[in-house]
């Protein structure tokens, strides 16, 4: 059907996989028909073809006999680069070292990355998936793509029926979005790239397999408030260079602002560096008025320059949508029923808005420890399938299809080696990092990309180990987010401003925590 529909709306090809890439060992694609259009490159690199859409970054440094690779962007607090070619060259005198992932750690960024020596792909996405990616394996021919509809578009997959089941139970769009569980994508020949594995291609045997190389780690939690200070110090200096370098890579870079915690600490980051710096906010509900207010009260007062977008309220409001809803659908495989607002602000923004790259602020709520805040808990169940499958919350009234996403979590854990985490990691909040962030999280991002680059400057490991030391009570407190912001820019702690968001309110997480409590006791 979408092929179809683009037939009599050229303009919008462009849009199909926007920001996208595919890199693939099959040789005969037609880069001037669907899904491509004419509208992607292609560079050949050891037998292997890496297709990227014309707004996609692509970097590639070759040595000898090896190649690293990267999708996406990435730069590096820690040495300040941000070139991608320059950051590869680094890498690849270190592949096979020990010390090769410590490297990786460092970066910061929305990618794919990769390597590829003696007959070997090896390839691992951003520490917390923000760069939506799969793979796949299929008559002899292999893929990794930021879209599973891509790979199923060239090699025809059905949907899973598995997926088709939780995407049409009725709580599953209304609640969790485009949130496949586990490794799942729409299609169950294509996984899901999970965050923190490092995955292996043989050309040989056309088989993948894959490992664990965080967190490995036993990190130390502050025991004094010195360590304490210096562990806020340190984290909140990487996001201060972090921000340093986004001004720097990117021509036209924007915050996205609210009056929340974490888009606070990110225009703390900032200080500076204001002139430099642009701020924006939507409106496209009523509850969004107070985040607009807070952002605007906060960008004149350091005579910063914002903008506010205003989200049309009627789809008629917004010409052609209808179509341009069929290939963000079709983008994301179908995995998602999204609210109309949430589509028409993809849309009006691309129309509308001319930032280079929006500066988000989501990864930030791993180390707010995020489940423990939702469900007011100061403690979760040891690690278990149904400990993940309970954080979805949604399958209280259907006890079957609980009891399959369990057998599933139970797989994912045991193949994802979950026992390898030190105790320092929670089991609720590497869930949240590896598979909220990368499935929904990763899957709204990508969606983002259909009106601009994305950049997260908390998406970074060693910025991660250093804020896990810190203990949980201050963590779900939020207190080193609040001390953090305070370092990085005391008149802006000062104004007091924060707009906490209805989620986070007492009696909703007291509610919630009764449904977690029973739907970890309720029998199948």
């Amino acid at each position: 059907m979408i092929k179809e529909m683009l037939k009599n709306h050229v303009d919008l090809q462009e849009n199909l996989f926007i920001r996208g890439f595919l890199a693939t060992t099959k040789k005969d694609i037609d880069l001037s028909d669907f899904p491509f259009y004419g509208n992607w490159n292609c560079v050949e690199i050891q037998n292997v073809n890496f297709l990227t859409h014309k707004l996609t970054g692509f970097a590639w440094y070759e040595k000898g006999n090896s190649v690293c690779f990267l999708f996406g962007h990435a730069y590096n607090p820690f040495t300040m680069e941000i070139d991608e070619k320059k950051i590869l060259e680094r890498l690849i005198s270190h592949i096979g070292e020990n010390d090769f992932y410590d490297y990786v750690d460092e970066l910061t960024g929305v990618f794919v990355l990769g390597t590829m020596v003696d007959g070997k792909i090896s390839f691992l996405v951003d520490p917390s998936g923000m760069q939506s990616a799969c793979y796949c394996v299929n008559n002899d021919d292999f893929f990794i793509s930021s879209h599973p509809q891509l790979i199923s578009d060239i090699c025809g997959f059905e949907m899973d029926e598995f997926a088709k089941e939780l995407i049409n139970y009725k709580w599953y769009p209304r609640v969790m979005g485009c949130y496949l569980p586990a490794d799942m994508t729409s299609y169950s020949e294509v996984k899901r790239i999970v965050p923190n594995i490092s995955y292996v291609y043989d050309t040989a045997n056309h088989s993948v397999s894959h490992s664990r190389f965080y967190p490995l780690k036993e990190l130390k939690e502050c025991a004094t408030e010195q360590e304490y200070n210096e562990v806020i110090c340190a984290a909140a200096d990487i996001l201060k260079k972090n921000m340093e370098l986004v001004l720097k890579k990117w021509d036209n870079s924007a915050l996205s602002l609210t009056g929340g915690i974490d888009s606070n600490t990110a225009f703390a980051a900032a200080n500076g560096n204001y002139d430099k710096l642009k701020t924006f906010s939507y409106f496209s509900a009523e509850k969004e008025s107070i985040d607009c207010e807070a952002a605007k009260k906060i960008s004149q007062h350091f005579g910063v320059d914002w903008k506010q977008f205003n989200i049309p309220s009627e789809n008629a409001d917004i010409e052609r949508f209808e179509i341009k809803k069929a290939i963000i659908d079709h983008n994301n495989a179908y995995a998602a029923n999204r609210k109309a607002n949430e589509v028409r602000k993809r849309m009006y923004l691309q129309e509308n808005s001319d930032v280079g790259v929006e500066i988000k602020n989501w990864t930030s709520e791993t180390i707010r420890a995020y489940w423990y805040k939702h469900y007011n808990r100061k403690s979760m169940p040891k690690l278990s399938g149904k400990l993940f499958r309970n954080l979805y919350k949604i399958f209280i009234m259907n006890r079957s299809l609980a009891h399959k996403v369990d057998k599933l979590f139970d797989r994912y854990i045991k193949e994802f080696e979950y026992e390898k985490i030190p105790s320092q990691y929670p089991p609720a909040d590497m869930h949240y990092n590896e598979v909220t962030w990368g499935s929904w999280g990763g899957m709204n991002i990508s969606e983002m990309k259909y009106y601009s680059d994305i950049t997260i400057i908390y998406n970074n490991r060693k910025f991660l180990d250093l804020l896990f030391r810190v203990p949980l009570e201050k963590r779900i407190s939020d207190q080193h987010h609040l001390d953090m912001k305070k370092y990085l820019n005391k008149e802006l702690y000062d104004m007091n401003i924060r707009v906490v968001n209805k989620e986070e309110t007492r009696f909703r997480a007291n509610a919630l925590n009764v449904i977690f409590t029973i739907n970890s006791f309720l029998p199948f």
